[in-house]
């Protein structure tokens, strides 16, 4: 059985698209959160991960903010310099996906290949916290998942949040993993490629690729053109999708870029 856990897609069709495209067969996508915000295609992402038929699917800590900044309206009145890549989502979204983004489970479970998975956005709402002892596993393990599944012999949970792609044995049949982000590393990490993992007959594998990175930037260039977003949330995706060597760089000139 091949599955293809995925993670931190956050609106990026681009990433999501190559991954997709590179990994075309498949039994099971998992996917661990972060759907949309911090990327520029939510409409499209949505569409994408809708049409998955054999998919298990969990909702992030951005996914529950949009839908709540989505009920408060407040996406609809940020003044200039205070509108984010959030409000900027909601606008390219129908109440129909922000509906759907909201049904999404904060934790499934499924069995493949004699492993019993748990599939969550983070371990601590809230943290980047991570589980360090069997102790932790243990007790997380059997507050979320249903009683048949306490005794398997072999059980692993995915976690996505933290954008860092990892395994963690823990001990014989106790595993938890990170398959990384399709769209974006954090600051200390210079990657730009799309990261995720691929669980083939029970073995893990760490893949990561390139993906076009230009259309997040053409766009980031237009609300630079605007004066309307916020100038932070422009920073961060000159370095994400750029080649900004920092968050302390100065925005570049908006008229480099034409479009």
């Amino acid at each position: 059985m091949k599955v293809i856990v995925l993670s931190d897609v956050h609106a990026n069709i681009w990433a999501l698209d190559a991954v997709l495209k590179q990994e075309r067969e498949y039994d099971l996508l998992c996917f661990a959160g972060d759907m949309i915000d911090y990327g520029t295609a939510p409409a499209e992402v949505i569409e994408r991960f809708q049409s998955c038929s054999r998919a298990v699917l969990v909702k992030g800590n951005h996914d529950d903010n949009a839908v709540r900044v989505f009920h408060t309206e407040d996406f609809r009145h940020a003044p200039a310099g205070q509108y984010k890549w959030v409000d900027h989502n909601l606008e390219r979204m129908t109440g129909e996906q922000v509906d759907y983004i909201d049904s999404l489970p904060e934790s499934a479970v499924f069995q493949a290949d004699g492993w019993a998975y748990l599939v969550q956005h983070q371990y601590r709402p809230g943290s980047y916290e991570v589980i360090e002892c069997r102790h932790a596993f243990e007790e997380h393990w059997r507050r979320h998942t249903p009683k048949e599944y306490w005794a398997a012999p072999r059980r692993r949970m995915v976690f996505g949040h933290t954008h860092r792609q990892c395994v963690h044995i823990l001990g014989d049949g106790m595993e938890w993993l990170n398959p990384g982000s399709v769209s974006y590393h954090r600051l200390d990490d210079p990657d730009k490629d799309a990261c995720y993992m691929v669980i083939t007959d029970g073995s893990i594998k760490m893949r990561s690729l390139p993906y076009p990175r230009e259309p997040l930037l053409k766009e980031t260039f237009r609300q630079l053109k605007a004066g309307r977003m916020a100038e932070q949330e422009m920073r961060y995706f000159f370095y994400y999708f750029g080649d900004a060597p920092d968050l302390d760089a100065p925005l570049p000139n908006h008229d480099s870029v034409s479009g």
